[in-house]
């Protein structure tokens, strides 16, 4: 192989793993902030519903 070969495959193979760090970052990003999203909406949902008979109560300020 000549070096323009070598050259050109060293910068694909670069650009590859550049592009695979970055779409798996995306991946990620996008998984967790679902995930929060849900567990906010849970919570959300949590705080809504009637509150437990047997929890201690707050005193009030």
């Amino acid at each position: 192989m000549d070096g323009a070969t070598l050259g050109l495959l060293e910068g694909l193979l670069v650009f590859g793993g550049v592009l695979g760090f970055g779409v798996w970052q995306l991946v990620s990003v996008r998984r967790s902030l679902a995930r929060d999203r849900r567990r906010q909406a849970e919570q959300a949902a949590n705080d809504d519903a009637a509150p437990d008979p047997g929890a201690p109560r707050k005193p009030p300020p």
